[in-house]
Order: C-alpha cells, then sequence, then structure tokens
C-alpha cells in the first residue's frame, strides 16, 4: 500500500517514481477531510456511548448467577457472533421499518451496538480479576456504594475501560458494512467516501488515504498494548 502512494501517476508496485505528493493531496481533498471528520466523531461518540452503556452491565454480569451472566454475556457479544454485512443488513431493515429512512441519528446507533461489544468484553475482563475483598473492606469502614466505587472499583479497572474504548473507535473508524446502509447523504464516513471514489478513479491518493488511516489504527493498538497488553481482549490481563 505504501509502495503504490508513492508512485507519481498511476497506482503500480513496485514504485517507478518516488514522489510524497499524493500523501499530501490526501491531506487536502475536501471529501476526505469531511469523511475523516465524520468518521472521527462517529468514531468518539459512539465509543464513547458504548463505554457508558458496557460498564454498569459488565459490573451487573461479575454479581450475577453464572450460567445467566454466561446467556447475557453472549447476547450482549451478539454483534460479533454474526457476520457483519448480515447484521448491517438487519439493522438497515429495522431503521427503514420503523423510522422510513436513514438519518445521522441510525448511523450512530449502528455503530454503537457494533462498539459495545469491545468495551464490555475488556471490562469484564479486568473484573474477573477482581478481589471483592477490597469493596467490602471499603464498605466495612463506611464507604457507601458511589464511593466505593469511585474510589476503589474504577482505579482497577481503568485499564480495561481504556482498552474497550480504543477497540471500540478502531471498530467504528473502519466501519464499512454499517456505514454504507445507514450513511445519510451529507454525513458519509471516510470507509464510505473511500469506496464511492473508487467506484470513478483510481489513483495512488486513495493508498495514500489508506496508509494514513492504517497509521491511526496502529497508534490507538500500540497505546492499548501499552495501557493493559493486547491480551486483555480475550480475558487474559498482561502481567
Amino acid at each position: 500500500m505504501i509502495g503504490a502512494a508513492l508512485n507519481a501517476d498511476e497506482m503500480a508496485f513496485p514504485p517507478r517514481t518516488v514522489t510524497l505528493r499524493w500523501f499530501v493531496e490526501a491531506l487536502q481533498d475536501h471529501n476526505f477531510k469531511l469523511g475523516a471528520s465524520v468518521s472521527f466523531a462517529l468514531a468518539v461518540g459512539s465509543a464513547t456511548s458504548a463505554t457508558l452503556f458496557a460498564l454498569p452491565i459488565s459490573l451487573a454480569l461479575r454479581r450475577a448467577n453464572p450460567n445467566v451472566a454466561r446467556m447475557l454475556s453472549l447476547a450482549f457479544l451478539g454483534p460479533l457472533l454474526v457476520p457483519t454485512i448480515i447484521f448491517a443488513l438487519a439493522l438497515y431493515q429495522t431503521i427503514m421499518l420503523l423510522f422510513g429512512a436513514t438519518s445521522l441519528i441510525s448511523l450512530f446507533i449502528g455503530h454503537v451496538l457494533i462498539t459495545m461489544p469491545f468495551p464490555l468484553r475488556t471490562i469484564a475482563a479486568v473484573t474477573e480479576g477482581l478481589d471483592p475483598a477490597l469493596e467490602d473492606a471499603a464498605s466495612s469502614v463506611g464507604a457507601g456504594p458511589l464511593h466505593t466505587f469511585v474510589h476503589v472499583t474504577l482505579p482497577l479497572i481503568k485499564p480495561g475501560i481504556l482498552a474497550g474504548f480504543l477497540f471500540a473507535i478502531i471498530t467504528s473508524w473502519n466501519d464499512f458494512s454499517i456505514s454504507i446502509f445507514l450513511s445519510p447523504a451529507e454525513f458519509k464516513p471516510l470507509p464510505v467516501q473511500i469506496y464511492e471514489y473508487l467506484l470513478y478513479q483510481y489513483r495512488p491518493v486513495i493508498a495514500a488515504v489508506s496508509v494514513w488511516t492504517m497509521v491511526g489504527s496502529v497508534i490507538v493498538i500500540y497505546l492499548i498494548d501499552k495501557l493493559v497488553g493486547l491480551n486483555v481482549f480475550v480475558g487474559q490481563r498482561s502481567s
């Protein structure tokens, strides 16, 4: 991808002539800038909402009956268990049935639904290793539930919250299936802008846009690894 973006005139690999022109053009193109702005706002908003929804659910599942908690966890992880395109089509049909048209709100709801499994999983992973005696000790010296949560529980599960939030941002930022079905014409995220560009043009600028997108994703993944380790998503905390 980087090699293709370095070509002066056309998409080819290895590059015949080397230039950084397309990397600059990718940052100046109006449609790509608009798409990146929509994707960024959508990613931050949906990741924040998904994390706020996932936090109380994860804490409640921790104290629930194991069998009930397992069933509810599977239900909340549903968007990860079916192909994204099938989930997106089902969501599109539901939105059209209820509202008759897509909108920014329906796009936002779709992104919250597909991102919520990530903070739910990472927060659940860190709460599994949480010693209940710490919270019991705080309660025994007179701390209320809110005080115990803010000063005992929250600092201990903060890495899982941050990791889930960052995973959700990556998922929303790179999503195409939900966005292509639910995006209104005036607010198209970057993956949809890239798709529509490729329908009519095939120049190295599109490779440069993809490189910038990958750079952003790599930075976020690096932050997740530094915060808690990537293995937190499979239920293991880093040592």
